[in-house]
Protein backbone atom coordinates (compact mmCIF):
# COMPACT_ATOMS: atom_id res chain seq x y z
CA UNK A 1 0.00 0.00 0.00
CA UNK A 2 1.46 3.38 -0.96
CA UNK A 3 2.31 5.83 1.79
CA UNK A 4 -0.03 8.81 1.22
CA UNK A 5 0.17 11.83 3.46
CA UNK A 6 -3.15 12.59 5.15
CA UNK A 7 -2.87 16.23 4.04
CA UNK A 8 -2.92 15.09 0.41
CA UNK A 9 -6.32 13.44 0.79
CA UNK A 10 -9.41 15.60 0.20
CA UNK A 11 -11.53 16.33 3.25
CA UNK A 12 -14.70 14.60 2.10
CA UNK A 13 -16.72 15.99 5.00
CA UNK A 14 -15.85 19.57 4.07
CA UNK A 15 -16.76 18.76 0.45
CA UNK A 16 -20.22 17.73 1.73
CA UNK A 17 -20.50 20.90 3.83
CA UNK A 18 -19.74 23.09 0.80
CA UNK A 19 -22.71 21.63 -1.05
CA UNK A 20 -25.04 21.79 1.95
CA UNK A 21 -24.10 25.43 2.60
CA UNK A 22 -25.24 26.24 -0.95
CA UNK A 23 -28.79 24.89 -0.43
CA UNK A 24 -30.98 28.00 -0.36
CA UNK A 25 -33.22 28.79 2.57
CA UNK A 26 -36.74 27.49 1.98
CA UNK A 27 -35.60 24.48 -0.02
CA UNK A 28 -34.32 20.98 0.73
CA UNK A 29 -32.06 18.45 -0.95
CA UNK A 30 -31.89 14.71 -0.44
CA UNK A 31 -28.84 12.91 0.92
CA UNK A 32 -28.37 11.33 -2.50
CA UNK A 33 -28.69 14.66 -4.27
CA UNK A 34 -25.97 16.14 -2.06
CA UNK A 35 -23.75 13.09 -2.65
CA UNK A 36 -24.15 13.50 -6.41
CA UNK A 37 -23.18 17.18 -6.23
CA UNK A 38 -20.00 16.69 -4.21
CA UNK A 39 -16.95 17.17 -6.41
CA UNK A 40 -13.36 16.16 -5.92
CA UNK A 41 -14.23 13.03 -4.00
CA UNK A 42 -16.87 10.31 -4.28
CA UNK A 43 -19.33 10.04 -1.38
CA UNK A 44 -22.50 8.09 -0.79
CA UNK A 45 -25.80 9.27 0.65
CA UNK A 46 -24.92 7.50 3.90
CA UNK A 47 -21.64 9.36 4.10
CA UNK A 48 -23.53 12.64 3.68
CA UNK A 49 -25.63 11.68 6.71
CA UNK A 50 -22.51 10.77 8.65
CA UNK A 51 -20.85 14.09 7.82
CA UNK A 52 -23.94 16.04 8.86
CA UNK A 53 -23.91 14.35 12.22
CA UNK A 54 -20.73 16.32 12.98
CA UNK A 55 -21.52 19.45 10.97
CA UNK A 56 -20.22 22.84 12.16
CA UNK A 57 -22.83 25.37 13.23
CA UNK A 58 -22.71 27.23 9.91
CA UNK A 59 -23.91 24.17 7.97
CA UNK A 60 -27.71 24.09 7.52
CA UNK A 61 -27.98 20.33 8.19
CA UNK A 62 -31.75 20.57 8.47
CA UNK A 63 -32.08 21.26 4.72
CA UNK A 64 -31.03 17.70 3.87
CA UNK A 65 -33.79 15.10 3.98
CA UNK A 66 -34.33 11.52 2.96
CA UNK A 67 -35.73 10.40 -0.36
CA UNK A 68 -39.40 11.22 -0.67
CA UNK A 69 -39.10 14.08 1.82
CA UNK A 70 -38.83 11.91 4.91
CA UNK A 71 -36.71 12.44 8.04
CA UNK A 72 -34.38 9.47 8.62
CA UNK A 73 -32.99 11.29 11.66
CA UNK A 74 -36.25 10.40 13.43
CA UNK A 75 -35.06 6.80 13.78
CA UNK A 76 -32.35 7.97 16.15
CA UNK A 77 -33.97 11.00 17.71
CA UNK A 78 -37.62 12.06 17.58
CA UNK A 79 -36.48 15.36 19.13
CA UNK A 80 -34.07 16.09 16.24
CA UNK A 81 -36.72 15.07 13.72
CA UNK A 82 -39.14 17.59 15.21
CA UNK A 83 -36.41 20.24 15.37
CA UNK A 84 -35.58 19.64 11.70
CA UNK A 85 -39.24 19.92 10.70
CA UNK A 86 -39.70 23.09 12.76
CA UNK A 87 -36.60 24.72 11.25
CA UNK A 88 -37.77 23.88 7.73
CA UNK A 89 -41.30 25.15 8.32
CA UNK A 90 -39.83 28.39 9.73
CA UNK A 91 -37.95 28.77 6.43
CA UNK A 92 -41.13 28.26 4.40
CA UNK A 93 -40.62 24.66 3.31
CA UNK A 94 -43.97 23.02 2.59
CA UNK A 95 -45.14 19.67 3.84
CA UNK A 96 -47.16 17.21 1.83
CA UNK A 97 -50.89 17.71 2.37
CA UNK A 98 -52.24 15.54 5.14
CA UNK A 99 -48.75 14.37 6.16
CA UNK A 100 -47.08 17.09 8.21
CA UNK A 101 -43.92 15.03 8.76
CA UNK A 102 -43.18 14.60 5.03
CA UNK A 103 -41.79 17.41 2.87
CA UNK A 104 -43.57 18.19 -0.39
CA UNK A 105 -40.59 17.53 -2.65
CA UNK A 106 -42.40 18.71 -5.79
CA UNK A 107 -42.55 22.19 -4.28
CA UNK A 108 -39.59 22.35 -1.89
CA UNK A 109 -36.79 20.31 -3.45
CA UNK A 110 -33.81 22.37 -4.50
CA UNK A 111 -33.24 22.32 -8.21
CA UNK A 112 -29.93 24.13 -8.50
CA UNK A 113 -29.35 26.43 -11.41
CA UNK A 114 -25.99 25.85 -13.01
CA UNK A 115 -24.71 29.08 -11.43
CA UNK A 116 -25.39 27.77 -7.93
CA UNK A 117 -23.95 24.39 -8.80
CA UNK A 118 -20.85 26.06 -10.27
CA UNK A 119 -20.39 28.22 -7.16
CA UNK A 120 -20.43 25.10 -4.97
CA UNK A 121 -17.82 23.53 -7.22
CA UNK A 122 -15.66 26.67 -7.14
CA UNK A 123 -15.83 26.76 -3.35
CA UNK A 124 -14.76 23.12 -3.21
CA UNK A 125 -11.88 23.82 -5.58
CA UNK A 126 -10.58 26.52 -3.22
CA UNK A 127 -10.49 23.86 -0.48
CA UNK A 128 -8.12 21.83 -2.61
CA UNK A 129 -5.75 24.77 -3.09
Amino acid sequence: MPNVAAAALPDWREAVYVVVRSIPEGTVATYGQVADMVTGVTVTARQVGSALRFAPKDVPWHRVVGAGGRFPIGKQSPYLSKLQLDLLIDEGVRCRGGTPSVIDMAVSQWKPASALYDSAQEAENTLDA
